[in-house]
């Protein structure tokens, strides 16, 4: 467990280029911070799991049908996009 601490602390604080994150998890609203420290890191982050159905419903007006909608993440995908850092693409 040290070891991988050790490897995931230097992994964040002096990342080799090209950085990627993929992010999965239901709500978007659980992972607002991560999302907010992590633009700062990379290069590319990757939304996935069922946090995707409320970024596409919100972003491109997608039907999602009965596919999970985080309510209350909404509020705040536009706000996370606008505040894409260095480059980062968040897909």
């Amino acid at each position: 467990m040290k070891k991988e601490l050790t490897y995931f602390a230097k992994a964040l604080e002096s990342p080799e280029r090209t950085f990627l994150i993929i992010l999965g998890k239901a709500k978007v609203a659980d992972e607002i911070q991560l999302i907010n420290n992590m633009l700062d890191k990379v290069n590319d982050m990757i939304i996935g799991d069922r946090m995707d159905f409320t970024f596409l419903k919100v972003l491109n007006n997608k039907k999602i049908e009965t596919s999970l909608f985080d309510e209350e993440g909404a509020k705040v995908i536009k706000d996370l996009i606008a505040k894409e850092k260095n480059g980062v693409k968040i897909t």
